[in-house]
């Protein structure tokens, strides 16, 4: 099988699975795959020109096996090496991010979600973002964190680069307990924090630079990080190393854990009758079980090189939407 092939007929299965399973479809704000996979089919056709002898070779069973590992996989050496090297500045982030963030915003509200940006809850929130913020170590690359709540009952938040948070209040009842809502949002700050987002900005900036270039391997890695953009468009290991950040910022912050871990066992148990049916390389984040199991232990670390005896539960706070910070209720 040649090339073309390949990618013709993985551009008639992604048709076929976008338009029959719904889990698979991709957000609006994103090209469709099958586009992208037509930018890296040119990509093939254009390397295939520039080596002619190696275009009439076969495309064999070990060929494809790499290029679809390339494409839904872990990132290859030499793709990882080519993102880690794109410069992203301050500027470019905040004007990747804004765009995202109001894009998002407006689907949300062509749904007929409210989404607000003030009132006694947006408040609450700024206050425990503030209150964790400190602990990032890149805090100083946003001046400013926008916070808005989408008045929807789904248990979600986002991050979007630049310093754009969005809660659900779904999450904010889900929660029950302030300790639990720090950890969601220091696991949003710590997206924030390690630049996951901008992993995906660099490779968008390296797919231009290469696709805009002369040099056929080049093109060729363009096309792949452009893919790979939608076929593998979050990394579970973020999501880990997030949960990881927001369990130990909100216990070094006298927070209590053990209350993110729980959110994660009773949303285990909610969703238990509704398994996840999509293939690995499309799944965002670990099982919910698995996270909680995660900062449990994450938590077993910290109680021994870091022990406390004052850690704060505050779920009258977050009933109240009183910060812990302007005051503690005996619990």
């Amino acid at each position: 099988m040649k090339m073309t092939d390949l990618c013709c007929r993985t551009i008639a299965i992604a048709r076929a699975l976008s338009s029959r399973v719904p889990a698979l479809r991709l957000p609006s704000a994103y090209c469709p795959l099958p586009t992208a996979l037509c930018l890296l089919l040119s990509a093939c056709s254009s390397t295939a020109v520039a080596q002619p002898r190696d275009a009439e070779a076969p495309f064999g069973a070990a060929d494809a096996a790499d290029f679809l590992q390339r494409l839904f996989g872990e990132d290859a050496p030499q793709d990882a090496d080519a993102v880690a090297g794109v410069e992203i500045s301050v500027r470019e982030e905040r004007e990747y991010g804004d765009q995202a963030a109001e894009a998002y915003l407006r689907s949300l509200k062509r749904e007929g979600i409210r989404v607000v940006n003030r009132g006694r809850d947006v408040a609450y929130l700024r206050k425990l973002v503030e209150a964790i913020r400190p602990q990032m170590r890149n805090a100083d690359r946003y001046e400013r964190i926008r916070v808005y709540l989408a008045d929807d009952p789904r248990t979600d938040a986002r991050a979007f680069p630049g310093g754009t948070l969005v809660f659900f209040r779904g999450m904010l009842e889900f929660a029950e307990s302030e300790a639990a809502l720090v950890g969601v949002i220091g696991h949003e700050l710590s997206h924030l924090d390690r630049g996951h987002q901008l992993h995906h900005l660099r490779r968008m900036k390296l797919a231009r630079e290469s696709l805009a270039g002369g040099d056929p391997r080049q093109f060729l890695n363009g096309g792949v990080a452009l893919m790979r953009m939608f076929t593998h468009p979050f990394r579970p290991e973020d999501e880990a190393a997030a949960d990881r950040d927001g369990a130990t910022w909100a216990y070094r912050a006298g927070y209590d854990p053990r209350q993110l871990a729980a959110l994660f066992l009773r949303a285990h148990r909610r969703d238990q009758d509704q398994p996840d049916l999509r293939p690995e390389f499309l799944r965002t984040h670990p099982f919910h079980i698995e996270r909680q199991q995660a900062i449990a232990e994450t938590y077993d670390e910290l109680s021994l090189t870091e022990p406390r005896d004052d850690l704060y539960v505050g779920v009258r706070n977050l009933r109240e939407r009183v910060p812990r910070g302007e005051k503690e209720f005996e619990e």
